[in-house]
Order: structure tokens, then sequence, then C-alpha cells
């Protein structure tokens, strides 16, 4: 099953092309990506902010960070053609195949703390995390 049949009715899915990173298999139903509501409602708030409402949200996956790899996030004008896309109410979020295989089924959040505001990536794939969460292990 791909990302994209697996994807929950509430989220549109583009598919990733033919040849692209083989992903790891989710149950039935489940969604490659689940978004939480404050997420979309901070990055709504982001891109009102920046006066375009069109851009997507990218999140990715670099080498580096205490635990081995650590997560980004950043603002995108166009998406690419190994992106899986998520439409998530008016916020698209768009991750590259790469990162993908290190993400999928992941749970994207934003939580406001005594510690601060920050976004949290609840990963399934992860077999450790740094002390911030901002870096993981696989």
């Amino acid at each position: 099953m791909s990302a994209c049949q697996s994807q929950a009715p509430a989220a549109a899915c583009t598919p990733l092309p033919a040849g692209s990173i083989p992903m790891p298999t989710l149950a039935e139903g489940a969604a490659a990506l689940n978004i939480s509501d404050a997420v979309v409602a901070k990055v709504a708030e982001m891109l009102a902010e920046e006066g375009d409402p069109s851009l997507l949200l990218r999140i990715f996956v670099t080498g580096g960070g205490c635990s081995g790899f650590q997560y980004g996030f950043a603002f995108d004008d166009q998406s690419k053609e190994d992106d899986l896309r998520v439409d998530r109410g008016p916020l698209a979020v768009v991750v590259d195949a790469m990162s993908l295989q290190y993400l999928m089924g992941a749970e994207i959040d934003y939580e406001e703390a005594l510690e601060g505001a920050r976004f949290v990536i609840r990963n399934p794939n992860a077999t450790a995390t740094c002390g911030c969460g901002t870096s993981f292990k696989v």
C-alpha cells in the first residue's frame, strides 16, 4: 500500500513518483503524517504574518543533532517532484522522499508551555531522542 492509499480521509495526498525510495508499510487507514489542529492554527497565523497564504510548510530531516538526525521546518513556495503533500484545511505540508522514510506515521504538533512554544514531532520510527526532542536516532 502506498503512503497515499493509507491517508486518512481528512487529508488529501499527492503520491510519490514511481522508483522513489521505498516507504515503510503503514497499517490500513493509518496516515503517512498526522498534522494536529494546533499546527494548522499556528501555521495559518504565521502565514498571515508573512503575507503569503500560498506558502507550503516543508518538514525535513537532516543529519546532525546529538542523536544523529534532526528535524527542520521551513516555508517553501513550491513542492518538488518527490514530495509527499498533505493538505489539512488551509495548510499544505510537504515532505521530501528521503525525509519521509524517517517521518512515516509521525504526529506533527505545536505546543505552548512554560518552557516556550515549539513544534513537536512524535515519531514512531525514532529509537532514541535527545532531551530537547529536536534530534533522534533510528
